[in-house]
């Protein structure tokens, strides 16, 4: 068994190495979190924006589309011309959308890309690297504690007293 003075500073140093572990796993922890909100915040800003644009190039082809409709029926032309032409406007309508739809899903994915290279940058000890630091810490904190023992020296020892026999033979 070692003396006081090296279990102490070989306690403190494991328990010191220990909060330090624990304290940059709840650092990479509150990272993580944050750069998940963020994300998840950018992604619903995109989605949000898509649905806008979609909305927008849905209605433009709805108003071109009555505006034909309008002119032709003024005009009487309502042949094969006009069914080509409503029939062209709901194909550039698809058309947009599908490319709004394309643009958003490539924003996800880049909004994605971002996420994972913030996380691969957060700095996690893993429980090997856990167990390490810790075992170098034990190690570590028996030599300093061995060291500081013997520069201290060793304490005193105190002798029991003896018990002192009354003498004999001697009555009150």
């Amino acid at each position: 068994m070692c003396d006081p003075v090296t279990a102490t500073v070989t306690a403190l140093s494991i328990a010191t190495a220990g909060v330090g572990i624990y304290s940059q796993n709840e650092s990479a922890k509150a990272q993580s979190e944050m750069i998940q909100r963020q994300a998840d915040s950018e992604r619903e800003e995109s989605l949000d924006s898509a649905e806008e644009e979609i909305g927008s190039r849905i209605r433009e082809a709805r108003e071109r589309r009555a505006r034909a409709r309008v002119a032709a029926g003024e005009s009487g032309a309502q042949g094969a011309s006009y069914a080509a032409m409503v029939n062209q406007s709901i194909n550039d309508q698809q058309a947009d959308t599908a490319l709004v739809q394309k643009n958003s899903l490539n924003q996800q994915r880049a909004i994605n890309d971002r996420v994972e290279v913030a996380e691969s940058q957060i700095k996690r000890v893993s429980g090997l690297e856990a167990g390490l630091k810790i075992a170098n810490a034990g190690v570590s904190g028996l030599s300093a504690g061995k060291s500081l023992s013997s520069k201290i020296g060793k304490p005193p020892t105190i002798k029991p007293i003896k018990p002192v026999k009354p003498p004999i033979g001697r009555g009150s």
